[in-house]
């Protein structure tokens, strides 16, 4: 339960210092980075926002608090460079040498290997003209937060491995997932501001259109409905000059009928002295079919005794190109609040997994040897879920894993982390496969209690022997996912209920949820297979196929 609190304690101080990222945004219009001002603006935003996480931090005893600190140190000399990471590192250098305790020098350095890190990361990744990837902001995460974990050897009285035995995990799963989340927000804003300079020099192509009638212009009389429209019109339309009637039907015959109501009422509006210009955007017909956005700017300049107007004359600029960067905008917001969504939707149940992996180890323990078998057992299954996340990222789609990898990947780490493995040969059958994470991180988990299992049990007392590990598309929908060793084999009378067993029904509840049948076989060794329908990867419009 301790644990489950410490996690959803740094998810509030991360969900926190997210929030307040936003308000970069708000400074960048104000005060453009690229200036002095501007990035010591946005030092001092992050400084203020990580002193805001350090009052609520994540205590572990007397000088020893844990927060976002790192997170925002990092993003904010990664995204606005030197100038703006002075402040953001000195607010909570001062207040952390101020609060004291034994654990006041290891946060002081802390702070300034996030800055250093992610200083180090702005030359390599150029964010202002390339913003960063969701893989790199990942690594660069891990980079950071791993440095802090190091930095806890530093405390004093040996402190450290303790400490780092209870923040280790949830500061290398969460830590980098809130980098990700509070990155993309950053490197939206990038792109903002580039849409938005783009809008600029649109605005000045049009002076200078105007200056050398590049724009279409356009002069009518009212009274006899004849119009003129240079050539610039034409060829903004696909015509030839010439080729459009000389009236005024001749521009309302190719407004999108959704806009004509609206374009029809602005000129009347114009024509009644209902107001001397017209401003306004539609949509018109090309030649060759298709529809531009043309943004319509108009003036009275002649108006008859009545206030009836005589002439108008104005200009045509086509925006089809700015609509369509609003739109790019949009559909980017849109997706980036889907992604909030997932990944809290994703932190939530893996807390949940993690919280009942525990509970069911807790059942298991007699004895202390116990207790620290079963935290090892319970480190290797979150290293599991670990890998499935950070092969997830490497990912362009956020959707899916390349299983083949993983599988690869994953049998390497677990017989590293055994010290006898080194007389048990491991093979390895994979195909390239893609699954979703719904379906992999299962996979993932009865993969760690199968090939765990096997380096722990099958091969006493000094005994070689193979283990096989097999990954195939089985081709009826269905995907299998097999490990078999040429060890002593399983007891003729196990029980998986019973006390030692647990990884087997654990691997028994996996394959149930995965909607699969496990299959056991002890004839020279023990084999186990475990079929399971394979589900379609969902995949957003118009994304690319992951590598």
């Amino acid at each position: 339960m301790e644990k489950v609190l410490m996690y959803v304690e740094l998810v509030l101080n991360l969900s926190l210092l997210v929030a307040l990222s936003v308000l970069s945004g708000f400074i960048d219009k104000r005060r453009p980075r690229n200036t002095r001002s501007g990035a010591l603006a946005q030092g001092a935003l992050f400084g203020i926002a990580a002193l805001l996480g350090m009052l609520r931090p994540m205590v572990l005893g007397p000088g020893l608090i844990f927060d976002g600190r790192s997170v925002m140190v990092s993003l904010c000399a990664l995204y606005f460079g030197p100038w703006a990471a002075l402040p953001a590192s000195a607010f909570p250098m001062a207040y952390r040498i101020s609060l004291g305790g034994t654990g006041m020098a290891t946060g002081v350095m802390v702070i300034l290997s996030s800055m250093a890190i992610g200083l180090l990361a702005r030359r390599r990744l150029e964010p202002d003209t390339r913003p960063p990837t969701a893989g790199q902001l990942y690594v660069l995460g891990l980079l950071v937060h791993a440095a802090m974990i190091a930095l806890m050897f530093t405390l004093p009285g040996g402190a450290g491995p303790g400490v780092v035995s209870r923040i280790g995990p949830p500061v290398l799963i969460l830590y980098p997932l809130a980098m990700i989340l509070t990155g993309k927000i950053l490197s939206d804003q990038v792109d903002s501001r580039r849409i938005l300079a783009t809008l600029r020099e649109s605005e000045e192509r049009f002076e200078r259109g105007m200056e050398a009638t590049n724009d279409g212009i356009w002069d009518w009389d009212v009274k006899t409905d004849v119009a003129y429209y240079s050539p610039a019109y034409h060829a903004m339309l696909g015509y030839g000059p010439g080729e459009l009637p000389t009236n005024g039907a001749a521009w309302k015959s190719h407004v999108h009928p959704d806009d004509y109501g609206r374009a029809l009422a602005a000129n009347q509006a114009c024509i009644e002295g209902r107001g001397d210009h017209i401003e306004i955007e539609f949509r018109m017909r090309a030649k060759d079919g298709t529809w531009r956005w043309i943004y319509s700017r108009g003036k009275c300049v002649a108006r008859d005794a009545a206030g009836r107007a005589q002439r108008i004359v104005g200009t045509h600029v086509d925006v089809t190109g700015r609509k369509r960067g609003e739109e790019e905008l949009r559909r980017s917001l849109a997706e980036k609040d889907v992604l909030l969504r997932e990944v809290h939707h994703r932190v939530k149940n893996n807390l949940n997994v993690i919280s009942s992996l525990l509970g069911l180890q807790a059942l298991q323990i007699r004895n202390p040897e116990e207790a620290l078998a079963a935290f090892h057992t319970s480190q290797d299954r979150i290293m599991a879920m670990s890998m499935a996340h950070d092969e997830l990222y490497r990912s362009r789609d956020f959707a899916c894993v390349d299983m083949g990898g993983f599988v690869e990947e994953l049998a390497a780490r677990l017989r590293s982390s055994h010290p006898e493995s080194g007389r048990i040969r491991l093979e390895t059958s994979l195909e390239c496969l893609e699954l979703d994470v719904n379906t992999a991180l299962p996979c993932g988990l009865i993969l760690n209690e199968l090939v765990g299992g096997a380096f722990a049990h099958a091969f006493p007392s000094g005994r070689e022997g193979t283990i096989r590990v097999l990954l195939r598309d089985a081709d009826d929908g269905r995907c299998e996912l097999g490990v078999a060793d040429d060890g002593i084999g399983l007891p003729a009378d196990y029980q998986e209920h019973e006390r030692g067993y647990l990884s087997l029904s654990l691997v028994r509840l996996l394959t149930e949820q995965l909607g699969g049948e496990l299959r056991i076989a002890v004839d020279g060794g023990t084999s186990f297979r475990v079929v399971f329908p394979r589900e379609p990867v969902p995949r957003p419009t118009g994304s690319s196929t992951p590598r």
